[in-house]
């Protein structure tokens, strides 16, 4: 019986790791701040009004950026307001930035998004994008991602690449208004041609599902590994469960534990299972139920449980157990 289209949807949209869909806290945040060094006592930042009479006007935002960057928010938000008056939009996003993420002030999204409206009308295009993030989120207004849609495509007409993976993201969510596989393959392939790590993941999860692009499990495979060799732990899990099935490339068991492991150490708790199963069955590593039940209290200590492991690794279970038990399966679902 074929897949209900909703459920395709829903299924792939949870595979990319739907990130305008997470916490609100976590997706306001759209480009977190560095984390932010606490400033010696020797050197504190000046008084703002001093600071800026000794700055030429062009050096002033960037001074408040670097304020920004080593965690004086509050200098910076001075310095900023100070441009802001002056019609200045970086000074203006910024200002929305550190309202939307409460850095150095109470956090008021219905200010941040004055201040980014602000930005957005003086010639800014990633206020653009933070606007778009905050109604598809329904953060400090109602949900509205038809609107969130304008916004990206606003945007990414006046040159923001960024908006292309954001809109490709809205594209295959269904409750967006907008789901458009082969819309969301093109701005996918757009931002990884641009680098984004992110846009090679959801182009590599297309490529599999078949959604958007004829279904091409080596160019999936291709792209899950990019995005692998590239740091994202979500791929690195997925390029696992490929090559350990042999999706799209050559089986090989010893290399997909490898990038379990890797995804694993990184505190992916769907790795930590899959790992402890191989280690349980002697699959792409040698069979020891210590390390099994070792990655596995980090997987259940992550809220992650697995009926077959609690059955293998259970005391009386390990030490009738002479051969190892056949594996179930490893992939993302069971």
């Amino acid at each position: 019986m074929p897949m209900p289209p909703e459920v395709r949807a829903a299924r792939l949209a949870a595979a990319i790791g739907f990130i305008l869909l997470a916490a609100p806290a976590a997706a306001v945040e759209s480009t977190p701040p560095p984390k932010p060094e606490p400033p010696p006592a020797t050197t504190a930042a000046p008084a703002v009004p001093d600071l800026l009479k000794s700055l030429p006007d062009n050096d002033k935002i960037d001074y408040a950026f670097g304020a920004f960057q080593r965690g004086y928010y509050l200098t910076a938000f001075e310095i900023a307001v100070e441009r802001a008056k002056l019609g200045d939009a970086k000074a203006q996003s910024l200002i929305g930035y550190l309202y939307a993420n409460g850095l150095g002030l109470p956090r008021k999204p219905d200010e941040a998004i004055i201040w980014y409206r602000l930005a957005a009308n003086n010639g800014d295009p990633q206020a653009l994008v933070e606007l778009a993030n905050l109604a598809a989120l329904g953060v400090g207004m109602p949900v509205d991602k038809k609107k969130a849609a304008n916004y990206l495509e606003e945007a990414l007409g006046k040159g923001v690449v960024e908006a292309n993976y954001w809109l490709g993201l809205l594209c295959i969510d269904p409750s967006s208004g907008i789901l458009d596989y082969g819309r969301a393959a093109a701005l996918f392939k757009a931002a990884a041609d641009e680098g984004n790590i992110d846009a090679v993941y959801a182009l590599a999860a297309l490529n599999r599902e078949g959604q958007g692009v004829p279904k091409n499990e080596a160019e999936a495979a291709r792209l899950m590994g990019e995005a692998a060799r590239a740091g994202h732990v979500a791929a690195e899990v997925e390029y696992a469960i490929m090559m350990f099935n042999g999706t799209g490339v050559v089986r090989d068991q010893k290399i997909a534990a490898a990038w379990f492991k890797v995804a694993a150490e990184a505190g992916n708790p769907v790795a930590q299972s899959r790992l402890a199963r191989l280690y349980v069955a002697g699959e792409g590593v040698p069979r020891d139920l210590d390390i099994a039940r070792h990655w596995y209290s980090y997987a259940k200590a992550a809220g992650l449980t697995d009926d077959w492991l609690e059955q293998t690794l259970a005391p009386e279970a390990a030490k009738a157990e002479e051969q190892p038990p056949n594996l179930p399966g490893v992939d993302a679902g069971n």
